[in-house]
């Protein structure tokens, strides 16, 4: 463990656990919060900051961020940020900016394009899809807890493939019923990989004779299709229907995320009314085993986000970090009753 902030003011402590690799905030003595990453060369790529649940709305994911991109500047190590907090504090912070590999730019480091609304939505969604397939094969990660990832990411996975078939597939047959038709098919592809892929990590003897990488190396191969069409889709969407309709694609697309099923249903109807109707019927079924097996799964925000830049807060669900005062409404991934939720921050 090396430290890198100490107030004792405060009794805080910023430290980062190169065995776990992820930088830890302790409050007190007992960890609060996270910023995970992984090594890549000479350079750090940022994943996810994480704080605890009753901690949030003190300021203490931009201590954290602030600490770690610091200590980063003064060592020289560059970075590619996946992280939509580290993104809001170098928005707010442009001095830290150097801190960036800009041969190596993702998602997180980047700042949103206003005037491409439901493209940056399906960006953000793209990019915590990588980000959670990226830990669950991470060999670092102990077997428990990358089973806990996996089923993660194919929850968070089968909700967004849901969500584009209601919201993205009927708008895009407005713009080209080929691009339509291509989606549709990846779709149904994505969603039995993402099936194959949580049987193998539960013990589903039909899958048992796939090794974990040619089933990861399918779901990528699909996911890196599905980025392909839908990025060409939502761009027409945008360039014929104008900002102020995909405006309220890019809302409705979030909205449904969360109301979508958790599992992947491949067979089911994914177009028309029949697809709309399959989907809310196995969104009751699936919330009822989701509760019967304890599974800690991404929630709904419970609050509206403030006006401070209104279109990021809507879509991560959160409060301005950067002022203590404001509640904080981030959307979780927890572990089950109990357990400490995760903040995309």
């Amino acid at each position: 463990m090396r430290t890198l902030l100490n107030d004792s003011e405060r009794d805080l402590v910023v430290a980062e656990n190169d065995e776990l690799r992820r930088y830890e905030l302790d409050l007190a003595g007992t960890t609060v919060g996270t910023l995970d990453f992984r090594v890549l060369g000479s350079r750090r790529v940022l994943g996810h900051t994480e704080i605890a649940e009753d901690q949030r709305g003190r300021g203490l994911a931009t201590t954290l961020i602030k600490a770690v991109l610091g200590d980063l500047i003064a060592a020289g190590v560059q970075v590619t940020n996946y992280c939509p907090a580290v993104q809001r504090f170098l928005h707010s912070n442009p001095e830290y900016d150097v801190v960036l590999d800009r041969s190596h730019r993702a998602g997180g480091g980047q700042q949103p394009d206003r005037s491409a609304p439901l493209r940056d939505v399906v960006h953000a969604q793209h990019s915590r899809l990588r980000e959670l397939a990226a830990r669950s094969q991470d060999p670092r990660v102990d077997g428990f807890e990358r089973r806990r990832v996996t089923d993660q990411f194919a929850a968070v996975a089968a909700q967004h493939a849901a969500a584009v078939a209601d919201v993205l597939l009927s708008a895009a047959r407005t713009t080209s019923a080929e691009d339509a038709a291509v989606l549709l098919d990846n779709l149904r592809q994505f969603e039995q990989a993402l099936r194959v892929l949580k049987g193998r990590a539960y013990g589903d003897a039909r899958f048992l004779d796939l090794s974990a990488a040619e089933t990861w190396q399918e779901v990528e191969r699909l996911l890196t299709e599905h980025e392909s069409s839908a990025t060409r889709i939502v761009a027409g969407l945008e360039r014929t229907r104008g900002s102020g309709d995909a405006t309220e694609l890019a809302r409705a697309l979030v909205k449904r995320q969360w109301s979508s099923p958790t599992r992947p249903h491949p067979n089911s109807p994914h177009s028309g009314v029949a697809g709309r109707v399959a989907r809310r019927l196995w969104r009751i079924a699936d919330s009822t085993w989701d509760e019967l097996e304890g599974r800690g799964l991404p929630a709904e925000p419970t609050e509206h986000a403030n006006q401070h830049s209104a279109f990021s807060h809507y879509l991560f669900g959160t409060a301005d970090d950067a002022d203590p005062s404001r509640p904080s409404s981030t959307p979780t991934y927890g572990s089950g009753p109990g357990g400490t939720s995760a903040e995309c921050r």
